[in-house]
């Protein structure tokens, strides 16, 4: 089947395209993250509330546990925020790296242990770095573990669903001409 200019297979679906792609893949990787981790802070005798203030304390620090429902709602925007942001950098890498929406679950899961080492190794150690300069109350915490829970959730909601996501909703990436030729040579037919 010949490749379409960005409607679904059969014409009638709406345009593929990277809005799309970000859009659904941020949600759903949103949505799932965050109910993946009420359900581990309720599993922990947690609170909900506690545990979004907890996410906006990355920005506010412990005055983050003073605000009520308006720090857990930023602490809310910050993690979707974050699902769209990682939604963006998958969909920006598949450009580059087509094999990253035709092997989309592998892709995903991949993308999701890089993702957990960019958020636990990378920029949660860099805003406790930066948290001194405008705060002056601020705690020393460890670093979150990375295995077991975190990885598999990264895995399973994160990268998963980001990588399905730009596979279903986005535009298929553009192939470079040494793939056009290497795909000519082996015979194979062109998906749509």
């Amino acid at each position: 089947m010949a490749q379409s200019n960005g409607s679904d297979t059969h014409g009638t679906g709406p345009a593929r395209s990277a809005r799309r792609a970000i859009l659904w893949g941020g949600l759903i990787c949103g949505v799932l993250d965050i109910t993946s981790a009420v359900i581990i802070s309720l599993a922990n005798n947690g609170s909900p509330i506690r545990m979004l203030q907890g996410i906006a304390g990355a920005v506010l620090g412990p005055v983050t546990f003073e605000g009520g429902f308006a720090t857990a709602a930023l602490g809310l925007a910050m993690h979707f925020g974050v699902a769209f942001a990682a939604t963006a950098t998958f969909y920006w890498l598949s450009r580059r790296i087509p094999a990253m929406v035709e092997w989309a679950v592998p892709s995903g899961f991949l993308f999701g242990v890089v993702w957990l080492l960019v958020m636990y190794r990378g920029v949660i150690p860099l805003m406790a770095a930066l948290r001194p300069l405008y705060l002056s109350n601020v705690v020393k915490r460890p670093l979150p573990a990375l295995w077991p829970l975190p990885l598999l959730v990264h895995m399973i909601c994160v990268g998963l669903p980001i990588a399905l996501a730009v596979r279903h909703f986005g535009p298929r990436p553009r192939r470079t001409p040494g793939d056009r030729k290497k795909s000519g040579m082996m015979g194979s037919v062109q998906k749509s």
